[in-house]
């Protein structure tokens, strides 16, 4: 009520001294350490306390300052969520981020409507020139750790950075000093969907498997032979889960022309469906999955060897290859070409003594390993630890790209070039392509239906001296002006790729619609020249708003994750391998695709 002059008691002090007597206007003070030197020191303080003396030497009641806490220290991250480094995440996983201490909720943003990257919490797949979507703000239940959800799903087998910004801060007001990016975490290698000649199989969150289309040889694993998703209310929840044993689940699926194959949550591998060449590794040439009692704790699981288990799976038309704990390769059924890669044309599995620790491992090269496998129709490809691609097994139209007819029983390396390596790898019946580094498509093997995207020709590549190693654009799939590959899948004469942009193109043989383009015309190779191929070949339509996620291909049908977990398939469907009630195919007419083509039930 009248001017006077400011003293302090306690843990503080300040350099205002003089009290107005205005009486209505707040008044700023400064706190600072008792003698007025310093700032206030980080800490909690309960004792401060103020007092106006007026001119007559009158002195106020002590007014006492609320406890206070004094925080100038920037905020840090503890930790994110995946980790730095962790491989095999699901791409349906949540994102987190945990501070060193109370943030501002307000600060801790995310973009939830495009791919820009605001906010100031992000993840990217490319080194942060675009951002993945999130589904909503980010959530806290102690303002500590913050979790988003990417929407669409991250994609398979893809590195991602997390990256928080300098726009967080704490509760204090203080902001982090600098923005925080972790190396990086990589999503699973593993597609939860196989594709065979005519049957399908997919791997739920919760590890169980669901199998449909072609079963007279019992590759669907129900105990019987009769077709499942070729008629109405086959589908859903009246589609029976394979049964795989008492209290065993699914990691990895694989499907060959009439066999399926799973790793389990204990590493080890069950097969089941067709077996006349062994391919199912139990010793015999018996079909299993046709009858009942034949699944469950009834099917015994193969022999890999002494304390081996599995952790990559590939099925080829009647051989079957798995990547082991040690990242060496075994592989089992027909031989006939040398598909199996040990040097021998006789088939294993089909009889007794043959598997376990007499089965040989493939011979990879001094000091090589594997990373990826994959199976054709008679012939295997695998990109081992250094990024190089061997393959083995039936040659006749040059699927193995070395340069020659010649059969090989025994792991030869793939001339891809100088410097050129490769990041993903497929195999169609006879014909093979690769993802390089430079993330281009090159493909070998037989042409006959335009496998090869090369859109004038109909050349085998790869049975020929100087038709592999350089990698000019003249060799090279066209996808595309600007468009890169980030997933390809081949069938028996067809492939599909998912570009960078989320889109799907396919090319290849087309009698079925697996081209998902609307007609049966064959992509990829004409005999007037004109260009199919880049630009003029047209995407598929998934439907409105919908991108991909993942890709497979069966004999002559293809299916795709879509962004919102979906699943769609179009191609042939005779035996009702599309899952959608009917033996209709879809792609092969107009009308049929984008938001007219149903997605699977499960």
């Amino acid at each position: 009520s009248e001017a006077g002059t400011n003293s302090y008691g306690g843990s503080c002090g300040s350099s205002s001294t003089s009290a107005t007597s205005s009486g209505l206007d707040n008044v700023t003070i400064i706190l600072t350490q008792p003698d007025n030197s310093t700032a206030l020191s980080e800490a909690q303080y309960a004792d401060c306390s103020i007092t106006v003396t007026d001119p007559a030497g009158n002195p106020s009641t002590a007014l006492s300052v609320n406890t206070f806490k004094v925080d100038t220290t920037a905020p840090t991250v503890s930790s994110t969520s995946p980790t730095d480094n962790e491989s095999s995440v699901s791409v349906s996983e949540n994102i987190s981020v945990t501070f060193s201490e109370s943030m501002g909720t307000a600060s801790v943003t995310t973009n939830t409507s495009n791919t820009s990257c605001s906010g100031s919490l992000q993840l990217s797949s490319d080194s942060f020139s675009s951002c993945v979507q999130m589904a909503s703000s980010p959530s806290s239940s102690d303002n500590l750790t913050f979790t988003v959800t990417s929407s669409p799903k991250m994609f398979y087998s893809t590195t991602y950075k997390i990256r928080v910004t300098t726009a967080a801060e704490d509760s204090a007001g203080n902001n982090i000093a600098q923005s925080t990016q972790t190396y990086g975490f990589k999503t699973s290698v593993t597609f939860p969907m196989t594709a065979g000649s005519a049957h399908s199989c997919f791997m739920l969150d919760n590890g169980s498997v669901k199998c449909w289309g072609k079963n007279n040889l019992g590759q669907l694993g129900l105990g019987n032979t009769s077709n499942r998703g070729d008629n109405s209310s086959e589908m859903g929840d009246n589609l029976p889960v394979v049964d795989l044993g008492t209290g065993r689940t699914a990691k990895a699926i694989a499907a060959g022309s009439d066999h399926t194959c799973a790793i389990l949550d204990n590493a080890s591998i069950k097969c089941w469906g067709a077996n006349a060449s062994g391919q199912l590794g139990i010793a015999n040439t018996n079909n299993r999955g046709d009858e009942s009692s034949e699944m469950g704790d009834s099917l015994p699981a193969i022999d890999l060897g002494s304390g081996r288990t599995a952790t990559a799976i590939t099925a080829g038309n009647q051989h079957t290859c798995a990547i082991l704990d040690n990242a060496s390769i075994k592989c089992w059924g027909a031989n006939a070409s040398g598909q199996l890669g040990i040097g021998d044309t006789n088939n294993r599995g089909d009889e007794s003594s043959e598997m376990g620790d007499t089965l040989p491992a493939v011979d990879l090269g001094s000091g090589r390993t594997a990373k990826v496998i994959v199976a054709g129709g008679s012939h295997t490809c695998t990109i081992l630890d250094d990024s190089s691609i061997k393959c083995w097994g039936e040659n006749d139209q040059g699927q193995l790209g070395l340069g020659n007819t010649t059969d090989s029983l025994n792991a030869s390396v793939v001339d891809m070039g100088s410097g050129i390596t490769a990041k993903a790898i497929t195999a169609g019946e006879s014909h093979t392509c690769a993802i390089l580094n430079n993330s281009a498509i090159k493909c070998w093997g037989r042409a006959n239906e335009g496998q090869m995207g090369l859109f004038k020709w109909n050349i085998n590549i790869g049975s020929g001296s100087n038709q592999m190693g350089t990698t000019g654009q003249d060799d090279l799939t066209k996808i595309g002006t600007g468009r890169t590959a980030v997933a390809i899948a081949a069938g028996k004469n067809h492939n599909c790729a998912i570009l960078d942009n989320s889109s799907i193109k396919c090319w290849g043989a087309n009698t079925s619609g697996q081209l998902g383009i609307g007609d049966t015309v064959n992509r990829g190779a004409t005999q007037d020249g004109s260009d199919q191929m880049g630009d003029n070949l047209p995407v598929v339509d998934l439907g409105s708003g919908r991108t991909a996620r993942g890709i497979i291909a069966g004999d002559n049908q293809t299916c795709a994750i879509l962004d919102n977990s979906s699943i769609k398939c179009w191609g042939a469907n005779a035996s009702g391998q599309l899952g959608i009630g009917n033996t209709n195919n879809r792609g092969d007419q107009s009308s049929e695709m984008g938001d007219n083509l149903p997605s699977i039930s499960f």
